[in-house]
């Protein structure tokens, strides 16, 4: 029964993927550091000043700036919403036009400067992206689009344009492809499906990989990318995994897939929505198929301790391989 479960769960998929990880791993900061300044090209002091930088920096007066222009932005719409209260739509869309193009304008006119008034200007085009989006729903909805077609045309293009944008900005376009992608996958799961939960599962699935990988491109904020395309396939997995008939082993599979990208990339969000998703999997499956509650524990615990056997006698065969190989040369 454990070597049915520990050939089951992927134990050889995980074996061959560590393998090949340890094969080609990739070196990490301090190591490239190490190796330059054991090289001469900077100094001890600079590769300390290098490891110990953030990826960004925000000073206090900006963070300040950003907090104020929320309160602000929050009584702007509250009294807009008392002046607008007996207004026609028709007012309503023109003046979400209105304001989405003088946020655009002033984005536009602010995306050449550096540092905080290019984060500025690309808050401003997210909030001018929001108001073209929320204006041309307003007219989409007097057509005889259903409300699913309206979430799909709107987040199709609100997904391009974070595409195409996700390259040139730090962070907008990326969470605007995150906020567009996800949308399509949720919109057209309920405009094909909206009885069943699989194929807005499935969709997704497919959403989150899209994201993971263009977390792998040059893209500002990969990061960002990563983790809400992980956390959609963790989604997705349990949704397949709950509605699919024996579908309990999907999240195990999916899980396997994303822990050996996240040993591969050496990328942590990866690695935790692996992790999470490979339990998840056990567990429904487990607690599916064994009725007993302390066999279920038992079973649980053998499988993760199989596992963590078979990988730890995996990694001395291969240490030890590479270390045959190294004296033979």
């Amino acid at each position: 029964m454990l070597r049915f479960l520990i050939s089951w769960i992927g134990i050889p998929v995980l074996t061959k993927l560590c393998e090949t990880a340890l094969v080609e791993q990739r070196k990490s900061q301090n190591e490239v550091l190490d190796e330059l300044v054991a090289h001469g090209i900077i100094t001890e002091q600079q590769a300390c000043e290098i490891a110990d930088a953030p990826q960004w920096s925000f000073s206090v007066r900006e963070l300040v700036t950003y907090l104020a222009a929320l309160i602000i932005a929050v009584g702007v719409i509250r009294i807009l919403g008392i002046a607008f209260q007996d207004a026609s739509e028709g007012i309503i869309v023109a003046a979400l036009y209105i304001v989405s193009a003088g946020s655009g304008f002033a984005a536009w006119k602010l995306s050449a400067s550096e540092g905080m008034r290019q984060r500025f200007a690309e808050v401003l085009e997210m909030g001018s992206l929001g108001c073209a989006l929320g204006a041309t729903g307003v007219l989409l909805s007097h057509t005889e689009l259903r409300g699913e077609s309206i979430g799909v045309i709107l987040m199709s293009a609100c997904l391009l344009w974070g595409v195409y944008r996700s390259r040139i900005t730090q962070f907008v376009g990326t969470v605007a492809m995150c906020i567009g992608a996800n949308g399509v996958a949720i919109s057209l799961g309920a405009l094909l499906n909206s009885d069943r939960g699989w194929t807005a599962g499935l969709l997704m699935v497919i959403s989150g990989s899209f994201l993971i990988y263009m977390g792998t491109t040059k893209i500002g904020a990969p990061n960002l990318s990563r983790a809400v395309g992980a956390l959609f396939v963790v989604i997705g997995s349990i949704a397949l995994g709950t509605d699919v008939a024996n579908g309990r082993i999907i999240p195990i599979v999916l899980g396997i897939v994303l822990f050996a990208a996240g040993t591969i990339l050496l990328t942590p969000e990866l690695l935790v929505a692996g992790a999470f998703c490979i339990v998840t999997g056990i567990v429904m499956t487990v607690t599916r198929w064994i009725h007993n509650d302390m066999a279920q524990g038992l079973v649980i615990i053998a499988t993760g301790v199989a596992m963590l056997v078979v990988l730890s006698m995996q990694v001395k065969r291969i240490s030890s391989q590479q270390a045959i190989g190294r004296r033979a040369a």
